[in-house]
């Protein structure tokens, strides 16, 4: 975050500078030192990470397995009430039937 801040800050300060002036010779330097965690903010930090990347491991798996389900859905939907049997009973060929669900599902 401090970095994108230099640097837009440069950018700023550089898109102001009196005619004439070279853009290399001015900017700003930011310098950052962060404080060593002790042992029990590393720890503190340590778990409430883990703990963070297990509940969202756990949402991903849970929203990626609609994806799969959605896609099955029609399946069982046509098995359920024959819908292709019927149409290929009363005459449809199977290229009108196929091309007909293609142009359904776009």
């Amino acid at each position: 975050m401090a970095s994108f801040v230099n640097v837009a800050n440069n950018a700023i300060l550089r898109a102001f500078l009196p005619p004439g002036a070279n853009p290399v010779e001015y900017g700003i330097t930011a310098v950052n030192h962060p404080l060593n965690l002790t042992k029990e903010q590393l720890s503190e930090v340590t778990v409430l990470k883990t703990s963070v990347d297990a509940v969202v491991a756990i949402c991903v798996i849970f929203a990626m397995s609609f994806i799969p389900a959605s896609f099955v859905l029609y399946l069982i939907q046509e098995r359920a009430t024959k819908a292709k049997h019927l149409q290929f009973v009363s005459g449809v060929s199977p290229l009108v039937y196929w091309v007909a669900n293609f142009f359904w599902d776009m």
